[in-house]
């Protein structure tokens, strides 16, 4: 199978550098590596960065995706015989990931990962587990870490829409295998953070490209839960290009150039997202401060939520629908029934795409929860990381 996924996946690379050649807004230099196996970091922007490696690297690769991609009846089945992904559980154990990244490597294959696990709600590269050093090293491969940018303004986390614009990729990074050996797995997880980093509203301020769709706001409240002029939270609602407060009436304008500007030609409170939710984060966990000394209260609530219990790469099952809860000591999903999670009880948890939760609960059920477009997940993720008395990485 091997032979027929490396002429699949020739057939798909040599279509997409052409599309993208007609298309003209992605560049890229065409790579060819060092070693015969490598492992292939990406930092995470768009739902299309495995098309820009692929066009830029030559090599057949294999790469890890999300465990929710597999269970969609014949379209998973399609994604399956033709490519082949590695799949990863998010907001569970990657052992059975890590253990199949090990095998195709040392059986001399390429092993692409985005490797932050998630696509940035910001536009910053966001946290790269230590543990990716350790891995680069054991795999006894080389190692290639590979730098989107320009991605985040064309897809962001946060939005439905997808814009006009310029997206280029370079390859920042190459290192051999006795080179890795060399490293402590500390050293070579910095190796990895300082080549993936992207913040991508100073390579706007450098560049200065226009990013165009008919609603360039629409569902940013997904990732900004704050009013930074009056302190309220879950209290902003796009419409257009305008975030505004339901609080106060403030109001941000959501440019083209992907920084804020008010109606009336004053400061923004942020110019930019990434800067606005560094705000709003340290907010959340001041006013979080201590909850475990208080009598349990209520966070946010929404309706609109879907629970599911899911069984992977197999499907799902529909447990209850209603209204989300957040408490601070539990999380709730109010329907027919009742299902209540403690929030000491779930091992873990995380976002795929822009608003659906998956946890792991403590007796190893895995569940997602469904939210309606314009609802924060962030909200709740970085809550439960500040509950449960961790950092929520950047």
């Amino acid at each position: 199978m091997h032979t027929f996924h490396v002429v699949i996946y020739s057939i798909m690379r040599a279509c997409a550098r052409l599309y993208f050649r007609i298309r003209g807004d992605y560049k890229w230099q065409d790579f060819t590596p060092k070693n015969k196996a490598n492992l292939i970091l990406t930092n995470h922007t768009t739902n299309w960065d495995f098309l820009y490696l692929g066009m830029a690297f030559k090599g057949h690769t294999y790469f890890v995706a999300s465990e929710h991609i597999f269970r969609t009846g014949f379209k998973s089945r399609m994604i399956r015989f033709l490519v082949d992904p590695i799949a990863r559980k998010k907001g569970a154990s990657a052992i059975g990931t890590t253990k199949e990244i090990l095998r195709r490597l040392k059986a001399g294959q390429n092993v692409c990962m985005m490797v932050e696990g998630n696509r940035s709600f910001t536009g910053e590269t966001g946290f790269i587990s230590p543990n990716a050093g350790a891995l680069a090293k054991k795999s006894g491969a080389g190692l290639i870490n590979f730098c989107v940018h320009g991605g985040y303004l064309v897809n962001p986390r946060w939005s439905k829409t997808v814009r006009k614009g310029m997206v280029w990729g370079e390859f920042s990074g190459e290192y051999g295998p006795e080179e890795l050996k060399k490293l402590t797995k500390e050293e070579v997880a910095d190796l990895i953070n300082r080549d993936l980093y992207v913040d991508a509203f100073a390579d706007q301020k450098e560049k200065n490209y226009s990013y165009t769709c008919a609603e360039p706001a629409k569902c940013l409240e997904t990732a900004l839960f704050a009013c930074p002029d009056c302190g309220s939270f879950d209290c902003l609602k796009s419409s257009g290009d305008r975030l505004v407060c339901e609080k106060c009436g403030s109001e941000h304008i959501f440019t083209e150039k992907g920084f804020f500007e008010r109606p009336d030609g004053s400061a923004p409170a942020f110019p930019t997202v990434l800067e606005w939710y560094r705000w709003e984060k340290e907010k959340l966990r001041d006013f979080l401060k201590d909850a475990d000394k208080k009598d349990p209260f209520l966070i946010r609530s929404d309706e609109g939520a879907e629970i599911y219990e899911v069984h992977p790469l197999e499907g799902k099952k529909l447990l209850d629908s209603g209204v989300l809860e957040l408490f601070s000591d539990r999380l709730d999903v109010r329907g027919k029934d009742t299902l209540s999670f403690p929030l000491s009880d779930i091992i873990s948890m995380a976002i795929v795409l822009t608003n659906t939760i998956l946890f792991t609960a403590g007796d190893n059920r895995y569940f997602e929860i469904h939210l309606p477009e314009r609802v924060s997940a962030l909200h709740y993720l970085i809550s439960y990381y500040f509950l449960t008395g961790r950092e929520y990485e950047r």
